[in-house]
């Protein structure tokens, strides 16, 4: 797991500087350093912060994918223009709607002023701007390229959003349904059971198990809603806490991968992501050991993340990086020959493009399926449940019907 690291060095101007970065290590953060060309003079674990509540904090927007896609669109226009970089940073601090990206952009200027370089300034707020954004910017400044730089990140990004919002869109009747049916269930259970119950009370007539648990739950309902709600919150907490935990996060991640009708779709979500930023950070310059460090602490899925390590490794071991992809059992053979071919060609970023363009094609047809099947699905199983309770409640009242009159 990375940990925060707090560090004092010279740059190569002999210039003292000082800050933050994460790592899997103290050896990990020393190398990060050293390829920044820093000579490091102090190096400890960053002490812990304590957490506390304030109302600035709790109002403190988080930056999304649009935010940042926006910002990196804005910053190349202007940068284009021939704008020196802090003029620019003070445009787009007074355009940002994200207080936090806002606040984070102000402080920029004031280490930008200071001496620090565009990278330097980005890599002090990890929490805005993520590392492939750092990498590509210094690749930018290295090369004079920081426009085409900032312009490839924005396409990035949009990419992203847009699949995001594709999925969100299918995911809104589905969802709608849920409630709806959620809603229905409610209040047949706190509303219309009750009355039922004291009439079912009254009659001798044995009741079926379907019907004594359905009385147990609208009873439990009625009564001690607040321990449900209760117990439904201490689920969430104590899965969350579970998912936290070392080796959990993988085996949860990998289950994603694997359910029957998400599973699919989510794999080439990953697949496509992983992908693209290796190609953005491989064109741009970086280095592939840099390059696959940052692809692990972005990928956003736990088994993704320890296939980009393996590759890490290999790479390290100046082996190929597709074994241990192919290994992982995520990657389609597909896949994992193209990314084979295009190392033994030096067209790595190239074929990496192609891929994801493809699964990016492959995502969006994947999400109208989805919606199409899930619809279905959704309304037989509202059907089911309701149709369950109704039937639950309709049979002691059917048996006392047919009861012969003594």
């Amino acid at each position: 797991m990375a940990q925060s690291y707090q560090y004092r060095v010279r740059d190569f101007n002999g210039k003292l500087q000082t800050g933050f970065l994460e790592a899997e290590g103290m050896t990990a953060a020393k190398d990060v350093l050293r390829r920044r060309r820093f000579v490091v003079i102090d190096l400890a674990p960053a002490p812990e912060k304590k957490r506390s509540i304030s109302l600035s904090g709790l109002l403190e927007q988080k930056v999304t994918v649009k935010d940042l896609a926006l910002f990196c669109r804005q910053f190349a226009t202007v940068i284009e223009a021939g704008i020196p970089a802090l003029t620019c940073l003070d445009i787009l601090s007074r355009q940002a709607e994200n207080n936090r990206l806002q606040k984070a952009i102000t402080q920029m200027i004031t280490e930008l002023q200071a001496g620090r370089t565009l990278t330097e300034a980005m890599r002090q707020h990890p929490k805005v701007f993520p590392g492939i954004l750092t990498s590509m910017v210094e690749a930018g400044e290295t090369g004079g390229v920081l426009d085409q730089a900032l312009t490839r990140m924005a396409d990035h990004f949009e990419r992203d959003h847009d699949i995001r919002e594709k999925v969100k869109s299918a995911m809104y009747y589905p969802a709608a349904l849920l409630i709806v049916m959620f809603l229905a269930v409610g209040f047949m259970v706190t509303s219309v059971l009750p009355n039922f119950i004291t009439i079912l009370t009254t009659l001798n007539v044995e009741l079926p198990l379907s019907t004594r648990i359905l009385m147990k739950v609208s009873e439990i309902l009625g009564h001690y809603w607040y321990l449900a709600l209760a117990g439904l919150a201490a689920f969430f907490f104590t899965l969350t806490k579970i998912a936290g935990l070392k080796g959990m996060r993988e085996q949860l991640d990998g289950g994603k991968l694997r359910l029957p009708i998400f599973g699919p779709l989510i794999k080439k979500i990953v697949i496509s992501r992983f992908c693209r930023t290796l190609s953005t950070l491989l064109h741009a310059g970086v280095p592939l050991l840099q390059a696959l460090e940052i692809v692990r602490g972005t990928a956003g899925n736990a088994v993704i993340a320890r296939a980009a390590a393996g590759a890490l490794e290999n790479v390290r071991e100046g082996l190929e990086m597709a074994g241990p992809l192919a290994a992982s059992g995520v990657f389609p053979p597909m896949v994992t020959r193209m990314i084979a071919v295009g190392e033994e060609t030096g067209a790595t970023d190239q074929l990496l493009e192609k891929i994801a363009q493809f699964y990016d094609r492959e995502v969006n047809s994947g999400v109208g399926r989805l919606s199409s099947l899930l619809e279905p699905v959704l309304l037989i199983f509202m059907g089911v449940v309701i149709g369950s309770i109704i039937i639950s409640i309709m049979l002691p009242m059917l048996s006392v019907m047919s009861a012969p009159i003594e």
